[in-house]
């Protein structure tokens, strides 16, 4: 057995006859060959399964996201602003949303309740993606307004959720614990 090198490959010459050497390199061969097979079809499989997995980012059922608040404690009179994000896939976000206040304290329960708001028409492109801020005045006589607790300083959350115009309900997102002074 002679190995010969053309063009930078190894040739393997032999005299017609398989030599227990050549069984054995051949051997090693289909045995390499087959789990590189292998190797490769578990990536194939891999790959495919991230590209075939991937969640499209707009849903038939509009996606409603909590992005931020201005502030964790208010006193009186101040600003609360909520900016919340959706995405919807057919672009028919224009209904209404809703607000939940949440009073952690007791004694502060009657300030708990739920407003809706009309979505405007703004005429959205399907894949839309609207960004929407809520401000309430904290300790004010204008609307819309948050009242205040009379006895304590009161903790509330927010929860958030709205429909479109397919009557598809988003899911429920929420704020953080906010902290509204009585002063």
């Amino acid at each position: 057995m002679e190995l010969k090198f053309v063009s930078g490959r190894k040739i393997l010459l032999t005299n017609g006859k398989l030599t227990m050497k050549s069984r054995l390199l051949l051997f090693k061969f289909e045995i390499n060959y087959k789990e590189m097979k292998y190797k490769l079809f578990v990536v194939f499989l891999i790959v495919l399964g991230f590209v075939t997995c991937t969640k499209d980012s707009y849903n038939t059922k509009p996606t409603l996201k909590f992005i931020s608040v201005n502030g964790p404690v208010f006193a009186q009179p101040s600003v609360v602003t909520f900016n919340l994000q959706c995405t919807d896939k057919e672009g028919d976000v224009v209904d209404t949303i809703w607000v939940q206040r949440i009073s952690k304290v007791p004694n502060c329960v009657v300030l708990s309740r739920i407003d809706s708001f009309p979505i405007p028409n703004f005429d959205p492109p399907k894949n839309v993606k609207a960004d929407f801020v809520f401000t309430y005045n904290y300790g004010s006589i204008y609307p819309p307004n948050l009242g205040a607790c009379s006895l304590n300083d009161d903790t509330s959350y927010f929860r958030f959720w709205m429909h479109d115009q397919a009557n598809h309900i988003s899911d429920t997102v929420q704020s953080p614990d906010l902290v509204f002074l009585k002063q």
